[in-house]
Parts: structure tokens; C-alpha cells; sequence
């Protein structure tokens, strides 16, 4: 199951991709800088120039992708990684 967490999340970065790509196209370098580095930034600004530059598909997708990976990763717990490190608590 937790593939399917993964599978979402790249599909979130894909559209945060294709979001900053317009960003950069149409709001100049700056911004799409800051949508790059935070993709909060760019959520927001894909909304509200979503109608203008015709990405209301996209985004509306990103949306939904945002809401099935929280529900998936909290289901499943595909955040708790564990890599080994620190005190074993499987003791004996």
C-alpha cells in the first residue's frame, strides 16, 4: 500500500512541476523560484490564476491528489520510516 503513497506523491510533484513551469512562463523568475522552493506558494498562486490561465483541470487534480495523499499516508502510516537507527525497543 504504501507504493500507491508514492505513486501519489510524485504525482503531486509532477503537478507542482507543471504549476511552476506557468509560474515562471507568465508571474517571471521570482516567483517561480518560490514555487519551486515552496509549494505551498505555488498551490495558492495556481488558484488564483487558475480561470486565466486555464490550469483549473490542473489544479483541481493537485487538489485532489493533496487530499488522497493524506488520507492514504495517515492510513496506512506510510510516514513512519524506519531506518534502523537509534535504540532497539524490541528487547527481550
Amino acid at each position: 500500500m504504501s507504493i500507491l503513497v508514492w505513486v501519489v506523491f510524485v504525482a503531486m510533484i509532477v503537478a507542482q512541476i507543471m504549476v511552476v513551469i506557468k509560474m515562471f512562463q507568465n508571474a517571471g523568475v521570482v516567483h517561480g523560484i518560490l514555487g519551486l522552493i515552496c509549494g505551498l506558494y505555488a498551490y495558492i498562486w495556481g488558484w488564483m490564476n487558475a480561470s486565466k490561465l486555464n490550469i483549473r483541470n490542473l489544479m483541481i487534480i493537485w487538489t485532489v491528489l493533496i487530499i488522497l495523499f493524506a488520507i492514504l499516508a495517515g492510513t496506512t502510516g506510510a510516514m513512519n520510516f524506519d531506518y534502523g537507527v537509534g535504540p532497539n525497543v524490541t528487547t527481550p
